[in-house]
Order: C-alpha cells, then structure tokens, then sequence
C-alpha cells in the first residue's frame, strides 16, 4: 500500500521544520522562502548535511537561512558545471560531425543498406557491435522526424527550409548527448582513434608515443558517461549525489593521462575522482584546450565558492564548508587551477595571480 503524503500550508511547515530541529528566525521570512524554494528543495535535499537521509532530526540545529544558502549554493556551482559540461558536449559533437562530414559525406539516406551518398551506410560502422543497427535507425528515425512538419522549433528546421537534407554538422546540434555518443562508440576503431585524440590532446595536439590509444579511449568513454549523467542531473534541477551516479573513471587509464599532484592514489582508493562531482569537474578540464575557456570555467567556479564563503561570514552562523555542501574535496580549485598552469603554462599563472591579487585589493 502506498504511503499517504500530508499537505501541509505554509505555517504548518514551519511547525514540522521546528519540530525536526530546524531554526525558525522570521516566519515572514520563512513563508517567502517556503514559496520560492519548496519544503522538498531546502530540507529534503539538504537532509544529508544534517544527520543523513533516513534521519528525521537535523542535528546541529540549522537555520532555515542555512538551508536556503546550501540549496542556491549547489544550484548556481552546478550551473556553472553544467555550462562547461556543454562546452564539452559541444566539443565532442562537432568533431564527431566533422570526421563523418570528411570521410562518409553530408548527404543521407532512410535505409542505412544504401552505400550511395549516405553518411549513415551501415557499411562505414562496426557491424560486430551489437547496437550498431539500433544507433543508426535511431539517428535515420531523427532524421526524418527533423525533416517533416512536426518540430518547427528544431536547430535544423531553418536550414531545412530551403535544403531538405541536412548535413551532419546541422544535424548533429539536434541529437542527444547520449546518441551522440552511442553514434562515436560504433564507429571504426580507426575514427574513434582520431576523435578520441582529438579530445584528449586537443586538434592541434599529438599523441605522446608512451600512451596507449586503447586506454585513452577508455578514459574518454567514461568520462563522456560521467559527464552525461551530471548533465542529466543537474539539468533537471536535481541535487547532485555521486551514490546515484553509475559510471565511474577507471584508475588505470585516469592516472595514465592525469597530471601530477591532481589526485592521488589514496584519494582515488578513498572515492575521490572515482564517480563523484570532483570525477565531474576533472573530466571537463581533462577535455578543456583552449585557455581562456578554461580560465572563464574556473574563474566562474571560483566566484561561487567566494560568494558563498562572504554570505556565510555576513547572514549565517553557518559552520559547514561549501565544498562540503557541494560534494567537492576542500583542494578542488587549487587543483584545477594548478592542472590549468600545467597546460597553459605562463598565461594561466599571470591571470591567476592577477586574480588573486584583484580578490585581495
């Protein structure tokens, strides 16, 4: 039988936060804040900080302030992962786009068994992988739906306006991450090979000789399941759990390509790096090579973390660290930042040192 859930108005709530140990200052306030956030929002998603999930009391006895700066704490920091997530996402797609457009043409057929110009020929594709068929009916059906009359509102709806067919580099804006992806892993191990190095070492960049390609792709592979379930996540307005996150970063690979002193192997024995935001945040710089789009991501995450530490000092009693609060290891800027120095080398140090001395003028 299912359990019975309660209304309760607005002054009742208050009843039930202060009977669960929570700190009422101004029920004026507290009603404001119940209508804009949500009972479920401030206490339900915070419940972990205080106790844990399956406790009914917050222990430390927080104020509802403190709650209202956690929930617009890990809502504006996810924002800002969530926009360098994107970044990566559009990344991966346009090289994606890119190597089909070059190798199997911008022109597309509704039967994939057809070799004549048809970038989803089922021929260009691994036929051993067991989606193989599946991905490319899937990418063919969203085609189609594209090129009729029922999404006005699409990427590809002006272009297709005077072409009907749609290169891939139109078509991709309008596919999932995730087909996206499923589209990359049925590629010949030839493409992904190049995509996958393009990814890892930048288009201009080049292999070093002692990695293994093989492993790479493993490390982009979970890296790009990692990143697509934080966009899901966060996207929907959810608070961010590693427990409920089902890919990970495999050790091996991770440390192959990551640079010293970003991690260590007891932090990575200790859940850290594994599946949890920091695993998050390390896979979009990992895949970041342009420097001043990494100096803008770290700069904006930066900028939140400052925020929330100057709100706690001024209006809450507040004990707890934001990177608690968020899930991150208390060393996450300081190592992205440093990862930054390390491929940017001397333009990365100048402007974070100008940064810093701008925060403490």
């Amino acid at each position: 039988m299912l359990r019975k859930k309660t209304f309760r108005t607005y002054e009742e709530q208050i009843d039930f936060l202060r009977s669960r140990g929570i700190v009422i200052e101004d029920e004026k306030e507290a009603v404001e804040a119940l209508s804009t956030y949500s009972y479920y929002s401030l206490v339900n998603l915070n419940k972990h900080l205080y106790g844990g999930l399956k406790e009914r009391q917050f222990i430390g006895n927080p104020s509802l302030l403190d709650l209202q700066l956690a929930h617009m704490l890990n809502m504006s920091f996810y924002q800002v992962v969530l926009k360098g997530i994107l970044y990566i996402e559009a990344s991966f797609k346009t090289k994606l786009a890119y190597l089909i457009s070059r190798k199997y043409g911008v022109m597309s057929r509704d039967d994939i068994s057809d070799p004549n110009n048809n970038f989803l020929y089922r021929g260009y594709y691994i036929d051993s992988h067991p989606g193989s068929t599946n991905v490319l009916r899937s990418l063919a059906g969203k085609l189609r739906y594209l090129q009729s009359d029922k999404d006005n509102d699409s990427y590809s709806r002006h272009f297709l306006l005077s072409n009907r067919q749609l290169p891939p580099w139109i078509f991709i804006h309008d596919v999932e991450f995730g087909i996206a992806i499923q589209w990359y892993n049925i590629l010949r191990e030839q493409d992904k090979n190049e995509i996958c190095e393009q990814m890892i070492w930048g288009q201009t960049g080049r292999k070093p000789q002692e990695m293994s390609i093989e492993k790479a792709k493993v490390f982009l592979s979970d890296a790009l399941q990692i990143l697509r379930e934080y966009r899901n996540t966060i996207a929907h307005g959810q608070r961010v759990f590693a427990s409920e996150i089902e890919s990970s970063l495999t050790e091996e690979e991770l440390f192959m390509l990551l640079p010293d002193g970003v991690l260590t192997k007891q932090e990575f024995d200790d859940g850290i790096g594994t599946n949890d935001p920091y695993a998050c945040l390390l896979s979009i710089v990992m895949l970041i090579h342009d420097p001043i789009l990494m100096m803008s991501f770290l700069t904006e995450l930066q900028s939140q973390l400052n925020f929330a530490r100057m709100m706690q000092s001024s209006v809450s009693s507040e004990t707890k660290q934001p990177s608690e609060i968020l899930g991150i290891p208390p060393f996450t800027m300081e190592r992205l930042i440093d990862l930054s120095h390390q491929r940017f080398g001397d333009v990365s140090r100048y402007y974070f040192d100008l940064n810093k001395r701008a925060e403490l003028s």
